[in-house]
């Protein structure tokens, strides 16, 4: 038994009929008629939504993030000097974090944030952290501000020629 499913009818029955029943004790019958059928149907609508006919929960469950990044979060995938980077381009790192990247030229060690593409496991993820600790970075699935999550992101595509 979905006991969620339970709690949005009460709490629908009880909005539903209290707000019609305030505006039809204030002498408004026609504001409460408009009231009650205008709930009634929202009601319904989200109650469809959220809860289909099967049962079943419509938000799945499992891991989260369904999906590792190759970069921190709102950082971009870049090759510098042959190497796979992640800069910020649109200034999302906390102050004294990494700098704001805007020009190809700017390969300084506080524009790029390395992925580490030569190790793997758990040092790569360590080496990861302490990098996203250091740049004041978060990164969804990694690092999430103060605890190392310690999944392991996936390898960037190897970069095309141009």
């Amino acid at each position: 038994m979905n006991y969620q499913f339970w709690l949005y009818v009460f709490a629908s029955c009880i909005t539903v009929s209290g707000s019609a029943f305030y505006f039809y004790s204030q002498g408004q019958e026609v504001t409460a008629g408009i009231l009650f059928f205008g709930i009634l149907v929202a009601c319904l609508y989200f109650g469809l939504r959220w809860f289909p006919a099967s049962g079943s929960n419509i938000i799945p469950t499992g891991a989260w993030p369904p999906v590792v990044n190759y970069c921190p979060d709102f950082l971009t995938l870049y090759t510098i000097n042959g190497e796979q980077v992640c800069v910020d381009t649109i200034g999302a790192a906390q102050t004294g974090g990494i700098s704001q990247w805007s020009d190809p030229t700017q390969t300084d060690e506080k524009y790029l944030f390395h992925l580490f593409l030569k190790t793997s496991g758990a040092a790569r993820i360590q080496q990861l952290c302490q990098q996203a600790k250091a740049k004041k970075v978060t990164w969804e699935g990694v690092w999430d501000g103060a605890v190392c999550i310690g999944v392991e992101p996936p390898q960037p595509p190897a970069p095309t020629a141009v």
